[in-house]
């Protein structure tokens, strides 16, 4: 396409210089109608006299179309029709030839259709050389606007972080940028190009596209695919495509997106998340061990105080020995687990909770209040940690509002001097026992216990707590964070 358009233009070109000076003198008469016509009006004049004072045998009618000419190139098509009229009677009075009806008639007539054929195809010809002139800018105007568009395309194509590949109806890659190249033959040998390979071998799901059986009905979408490298090394690929029709028959567009670091990220973050949850969880239970052990201590210690001679027994010994070994072996504790506490922008995080919030509640028809301003200050937290703590309140309170009219979670920000509140309230039933709340062993109910004990572990973890408020009806959790002084 490129070398046509540069024929194209070459053509234009050629014919613009060529007819340069001609152009320039027609726009010159054109743009001066008044002056034209004055001029010719004085060349018939001239013209009928001249034609009158010379010898009869000199006829000076054919002269008549010089003026009809310049006539021709500025007037319209009735004015030219009568100039043709005027010149034909200065003709028929300035001639030396008697009129009559059976004569003067088809001499005048075809005086007339001469002084008008001749004006009128001067004025078509200027009128379409004018037009064709215009068509020529234009198309060459359009040319170059075509060319800075390809060129501005391919730099953009070419320099794109975003592996672009580009295929036909087949399934073959058409074309391809560097970051394409680079990607699918990192590891291979050499710098083969991709034209001409089937994306199947790189893209299997791409090379699946039910494109080619309904070309009238694109296909735009997002998917997550595994891919394969020229030397046969996956990868896991995000592509975002689009397929589209041309003349040459069907297209498809992909930019695709090595997604493997980011799976990599991801499974070590759920990775560390799993062994932080583990920790909490080994953590309640040793508190809950080291509960029971001290309490058949103080049984023991009772024991000794009303019979002494328990002491010496070795069941009594034995007793006391696995009593020490099973508090030993409770000695974890939930400040093990550690989190990095950053300054971290909760504007970005309450952005990311509403989001996720709204979503949630809006599955169960519940009402979402957010009262939260739009300039929130950095506080100490782990934005992890933090997420996990909202979300579980908020799953609490979902399930809690699964029999209430009109339910509703509301959310508000208090800030102190040092500190940070976040209140998320609810308007369900409530807590029963309130005091049992963060008790990792709660009977009843048990997961809402475990969740709470958890979440103030996580937050404890970077000097964050978590309370209960009591509401009528409802309830009410606050966050406490510790403002980051920058």
């Amino acid at each position: 396409m490129s070398k046509r358009l540069s024929f194209d233009s070459g053509l234009c070109n050629r014919s613009l210089k060529q007819d340069d000076i001609e152009v320039v003198r027609m726009t010159h008469w054109r743009e001066r109608p008044a002056t034209v016509a004055l001029a010719a009006a004085i060349l018939a004049a001239a013209i009928s006299v001249f034609d009158r004072l010379l010898p009869h045998d000199v006829p000076l009618s054919l002269l008549y179309l010089l003026p009809m000419g310049m006539i021709g190139s500025v007037a319209s098509r009735w004015q030219v029709l009568s100039a043709a009229l005027l010149c034909t009677g200065i003709a028929e009075y300035s001639d030396a030839f008697a009129w009559s009806a059976s004569a003067g008639i088809p001499r005048d007539l075809l005086s007339f259709i001469a002084f008008a054929s001749e004006g009128l195809y001067i004025r078509e010809a200027l009128s379409k050389r004018q037009s064709e002139r215009r068509n020529i800018k234009l198309l060459q105007e359009e040319n170059q606007a075509r060319r800075e568009a390809e060129e501005q395309l391919s730099l953009l194509i070419g320099s794109s972080a975003l592996a672009i590949l580009t295929l036909d109806g087949t399934g073959l890659i058409i074309q391809a940028n560097q970051a394409a190249r680079q990607m699918f033959q990192e590891g291979a040998c050499g710098d083969e190009s991709l034209l001409g390979i089937g994306v199947t071998t790189l893209l299997p799901a791409l090379g699946r596209v039910p494109h080619r059986s309904h070309p009238e009905r694109p296909v735009k979408t997002m998917m997550q695919t595994q891919g394969f490298r020229r030397d046969g090394a996956p990868f896991l690929a995000e592509v975002w495509f689009s397929t589209y029709t041309t003349t040459h028959g069907p297209r498809t567009a992909a930019m695709i997106v090595d997604a493997s670091d980011d799976l990599r990220d991801r499974e070590e973050s759920a990775l560390e998340q799993l062994l932080n949850s583990s920790r909490l969880a080994v953590g309640a239970v040793a508190h809950e061990i080291r509960n029971v052990s001290s309490a058949i201590q103080l049984v023991q210690r009772n024991l000794l105080t009303t019979t002494p001679a328990l002491g010496d027994t070795p069941d009594f010994i034995a007793l006391q020995q696995l009593t020490s070994t099973l508090e030993r072996m409770a000695s974890v504790e939930t400040s093990q687990v550690k989190r990095t506490a950053t300054i971290l922008p909760l504007q970005h995080c309450f952005e990311e909770l509403r989001i996720v919030s709204q979503a949630m509640l809006r599955e169960s028809d519940i009402a979402l209040e957010w009262n939260v301003p739009a300039d929130l200050p950095s506080a100490w937290a782990d934005q992890q940690g933090l997420m996990q703590v909202f979300l579980n309140i908020l799953r609490n309170a979902q399930s809690a509002l699964a029999s209430t009219a009109d339910a509703k979670v509301r959310v508000d920000f208090i800030r102190n001097a040092k500190t940070v509140s976040i209140r998320i309230s609810d308007n369900g039933p409530g807590v029963a026992t309130p005091e049992s709340l963060f008790r990792p062993f709660w009977a009843a109910p048990t997961t809402v216990s475990f969740g709470l004990y958890l979440s103030r572990a996580i937050l404890n973890s970077f000097q964050a707590d978590i309370s209960y408020e009591p509401l009528n009806p409802g309830a009410s959790f606050v966050i406490a964070l510790q403002v980051a002084s920058l």
